[in-house]
């Protein structure tokens, strides 16, 4: 199925029922419908053909989701990045899925225009007044919204996700419509969702996770869905009482922040009946439930194959510490490092084969036949498999670091760093985080002649990386461990206590 139709399928049903809402509107199916219609006849009038990757530039907000939709009925290709990006980061991105026409707002159009300088991208059009730029809601708004879809191919390429790459930059994943709209209708079901449910999410919309089992999830089910643009743990539970909201979609920190919000005697007082996390410890699980009043689903799954390993909804059939089962349509192996396949209980890496992983890494045909072998993705993550089939994440093997819901190249990071004349060598490496599991730490051995500050790196890394991928612990190092082939050992490096110099951008930057 193509995500227009998923769309088109529950107007059809329930055209008055309300599907989106945020701060500042609520919107019914049809209505989104029509938007979204009226939004593709612009981009049409704009120059979007099929095929054609339109980039969009956004924050959380209803044009996020008129185009995507306007997109796919138009036949062209959503290409979303982090409004968090900074030019140099945003250009990476535009550089990869080549689009002619950029979507943003007038408070990040600098950033873009910095970008859309040195990429493919010859048109910018705002969804705000900006000066220079014409308006996509002023043009949306004189069209008819009749637009029929330009396809029927559900095997079409419908999205660019950018991914963090393991001995690059993010690259370009391309995701085709089936590959959403059979993860969002597993999800649907696995879950329970019915028309009677209201879903929330503050997770970005340029993740999958927000687009898949939010927004769609909700539209299979004829459910709403209230997306706020960040997370907030003092306002959170005020939201979902507010709202009525029976589900929320949620990363491991995001608990854990809720956790720690001082205690009260309404807790417990809430309508939420599920709450779908990953990476949340296995020992906060029970007592959030308690606390709470409510259902930790944990799951797992990654932007080039998102039909989840999902546990079950009913506590006494899930596996805490586990992320879940496969659905009938996903097999999952864990192989050794010649790809052959170990029994029950050993640890290799998880490799899966079913219909939502991707087309490959857009134009990137090498890292493509390396990532999928013989029709079976293999993740980069090590795990193993029970005697039930439920299924274990063990570590990484990607060289990345996971903060909060964001992963983060390390490479992208040394990258950056290295371009510092008393940088003679620099490893990044994540570092245990309270609230977000891991943040980046980089450990530094400086030019022989040179003086380095923490402050220098810290200087060099601001107009390059966005905020979450800056450091927040650097160590400098007389040197560092090293493979017999010369490599630096990160693993020796993450397993070392930090040194009693290691300096702290929380607490030490002034």
């Amino acid at each position: 199925m193509r995500i227009e139709r998923l769309l088109e399928n529950r107007v059809e049903k329930t055209p008055t029922k309300s599907f989106l809402t945020f701060p500042d509107r609520q919107l019914t199916y049809e209505a989104v419908q029509n938007a979204s219609k009226r939004y593709a006849a612009a981009l049409a009038e704009f120059g979007v053909t099929q095929r054609d990757s339109v980039g969009i530039f956004l924050p959380n907000c209803p044009e996020f989701l008129f185009v995507m939709f306007a997109n796919a009925t138009l036949d062209a290709v959503t290409a979303p990045s982090n409004p968090d990006y900074t030019a140099t980061e945003l250009t990476h991105s535009l550089r990869l899925s080549e689009p002619d026409l950029l979507v943003t707002s007038r408070n990040l159009l600098d950033t873009a225009k910095q970008a859309a300088a040195e990429t493919s991208v010859e048109q910018i059009v705002t969804v705000d007044d900006a000066e220079g730029c014409q308006n996509l809601v002023t043009a949306a708004s004189s069209q008819s919204p009749t637009l029929s879809p330009k396809s029927s191919d559900s095997a079409a390429v419908g999205l660019h996700m950018y991914t963090s790459g393991t001995t690059g930059r993010p690259k370009a994943v391309e995701c085709t419509h089936e590959n959403w709209t059979i993860s969002a209708i597993d999800f649907q079901k696995r879950m329970g969702f019915t028309s009677e449910d209201t879903l929330l999410t503050a997770l970005p919309l340029f993740h999958a996770n927000a687009q898949i089992y939010s927004t769609l999830g909700a539209a299979a089910a004829g459910a709403e869905v209230v997306i706020r643009e960040k997370f907030s743990s003092s306002n959170w539970w005020d939201w979902c009482r507010e709202y009525g909201i029976t589900e929320f979609n949620a990363m491991g920190s995001m608990l854990k922040m809720l956790d720690n919000v001082d205690e009260t005697d309404a807790d417990g007082d809430n309508p939420v009946d599920l709450v779908f996390s990953a990476g949340t410890p296995p020992d906060l699980i029970e007592s959030f439930e308690r606390r709470f009043n409510t259902r930790v689903v944990e799951g797992y799954s990654l932007t080039e194959d998102p039909l989840l390993i999902l546990n079950p909804t009913d506590p006494q059939k899930r596996r805490i510490g586990s992320i879940g089962l496969p659905p009938a349509e996903k097999t999952v192996q864990v192989v050794d490092d010649t790809g052959e396949q170990l029994p029950a209980g050993e640890t290799g890496e998880l490799v899966m084969h079913c219909p939502a992983v991707m087309n490959g890494y857009h134009d990137q045909p090498q890292q493509t036949t390396d990532a999928i072998v013989d029709g079976w993705f293999h993740t980069g993550d090590y795990g193993k498999i029970d005697d039930d089939g439920f299924v274990y994440f063990i570590d990484r093997k990607k060289d990345i670091v996971r903060r909060g819901g964001e992963n983060i190249s390390s490479y992208e990071v040394e990258g950056v760093i290295k371009a510092l004349d008393a940088v003679a060598e620099v490893a990044v490496i994540p570092s245990p985080d309270e609230f977000y599991s891991e943040v980046v730490k980089a450990v530094i051995r400086i030019e022989p002649g040179h003086d380095l500050a923490p402050e220098d790196v810290i200087d060099r890394c601001k107009p390059h990386l966005a905020e979450f991928k800056i450091p927040r612990y650097i160590e400098f190092v007389e040197e560092f461990p090293y493979t017999p082939t010369g490599k630096v050992q990160k693993a020796q490096l993450r397993e070392q206590p930090a040194s009693s110099d290691q300096w702290d951008r929380e607490t030490d930057d002034s």
